[in-house]
């Protein structure tokens, strides 16, 4: 009975946290936590805070056609879901993947709730070309609440002129970056996707 009650309690918990509803200053204040708790640890310190110094690390190295080596690593940060169980299960809450193809240089990060929804998105793309006139480093911030965009805020300098500074911040998107949305949002769920799949590979659920 005791433990019927655990569950219950802790469905409601799990439910309350996936209908709430996101803002931008909520969802900024999750980064900005989030960012602390992974930035405190060090090679030295990596395990103290909690579950926050555990993570899977995927790493791809390999040879591209036309554009030579190409790397990427993806990290995924989890929270442990509160069970009556020796072995809680993990959920996805923070993703990051650092790539590159021939010079130029990517890396996105991925903020998640409790559900899996995707909360935030984070792009920085360098000698991009997106209709705005030149090439372009770019960054891109889209802030949602259960697959609808809060705000957006695309800025972007000359490449090898930074000086020459651009910034676009609202909800009426033009198609190019329309697009880069929508890319990311598929590359946020193929990261959740390939973390569920480590997750029954390396962590032992049965009891």
């Amino acid at each position: 009975m005791k433990k019927r009650m655990m569950l219950m309690l802790g469905l409601v918990a799990w439910m309350q946290l996936a209908w709430a509803q996101n803002t931008v200053e909520s969802i900024r204040q999750r980064y900005n936590e989030m960012k602390e708790r992974i930035s405190s640890h060090t090679g030295d310190n990596q395990y103290d805070g909690a579950t926050w110094g555990q993570y899977t690390h995927v790493e791809t190295q390999q040879t591209l056609p036309g554009t030579g080596g190409h790397r990427e690593d993806v990290y995924m940060y989890w929270n442990s879901r509160e069970e009556d169980r020796i072995y809680e299960r993990h959920d996805l809450a923070f993703a990051t993947s650092r790539y590159n193809f021939s010079a130029r240089q990517f890396y996105e990060e991925f903020l998640y709730d409790a559900d899996g929804s995707l909360a935030f998105i984070y792009a920085f793309e360098s000698m991009g070309d997106y209709g705005d006139g030149d090439i372009n480093d770019y960054e891109f911030r889209f802030y949602l609440n259960k697959g609808r965009l809060l705000y957006a805020i695309v800025s972007y300098e000359e490449y090898g002129n930074p000086n020459n500074k651009h910034e676009f911040k609202g909800t009426q998107l033009k198609s190019e970056y329309a697009e880069v949305k929508a890319q990311m949002e598929q590359k946020a769920k193929e990261i959740r996707k390939l973390f569920n799949n480590t997750e029954v590979y390396t962590y032992p659920y049965d009891e």
